[in-house]
């Protein structure tokens, strides 16, 4: 699994798209900084976090599109299907490649509580929760990026499909809005990835959000695995 990570993480530089992708992340996340917390001279990050996280449902199919569909394209992935190790090393090799690049990002952007707690009372225990819930969240993302990127071996396909299930996520909250049967509120309410992410915003690991962000991703990896089964029986 080191081999298919290191491979597929060094990837990401050769073929720039890591460089454009923590470009854009990170010029998103700075002006957004600035607007939200330095502009209002606030340390509470719960309102950079909440529009970020919009943003991310964006970007990070820019990570995952490629992720399998490429060697596919390339036929490249007749190699890996007949090397000498298991489907689950391949799948979480590549997964955690795309994950490693996003956390880098995400690294950097901890300068950002860092300033504010050196100018204002930042609320720690609010601050991390928010990060993890950010982190969970986008880790859920890329995994149901990575199942749309194993199916196809467009990498425009894949990533248009995986804009097609964060936008039906997206657009889950707005239907509860408009719906008056309770428990349809709530169901849709507790489908939706970006509805969840409340919780964390209160300073609280609650482990019910916890759970479902890492049950998503599990089952989209588990997704993975099984088409990579498949095709190797083949």
């Amino acid at each position: 699994m080191k081999a298919i990570f290191n491979r597929e993480f060094n990837s990401y530089f050769t073929s720039m798209l890591g460089y454009v992708f923590l470009t854009i992340f990170l010029l998103l996340t700075g002006v957004m900084f600035y607007v939200v917390n330095i502009r209002f001279m606030t340390a509470r990050m719960t309102n950079f976090f909440s529009i970020v996280n919009n943003w991310a449902l964006f970007l990070l199919p820019l990570l995952t599109m490629r992720l399998f569909s490429e060697d596919r394209k390339q036929k490249t992935d007749q190699l890996l299907l007949t090397a000498p190790i298991s489907t689950k090393e391949i799948v979480f090799g590549k997964y955690l490649a795309a994950f490693g690049i996003f956390m880098v990002g995400v690294l950097i952007t901890l300068i950002y509580p860092v300033i504010l707690a050196f100018t204002g009372n930042l609320p720690i225990a609010e601050t991390i929760s928010c990060y993890v819930g950010f982190i969970l969240l986008c880790s859920a993302i890329l995994a149901i990026g990575a199942f749309m990127s194993s199916i196809t071996e467009s990498q425009i396909v894949a990533a248009v499909a995986t804009y097609g299930v964060l936008i039906f996520t997206l657009l889950l909250g707005s239907v509860a809005s408009n719906v008056s049967n309770e428990i349809i509120v709530k169901i849709l309410l507790w489908l939706s990835p970006v509805q969840r992410f409340s919780d964390f915003t209160l300073g609280i690991l609650n482990f019910e959000p916890i759970i479902y962000y890492l049950s998503i991703t599990g089952l989209f990896l588990f997704f993975t695995v099984m088409v990579f089964e498949r095709r190797r029986m083949r």
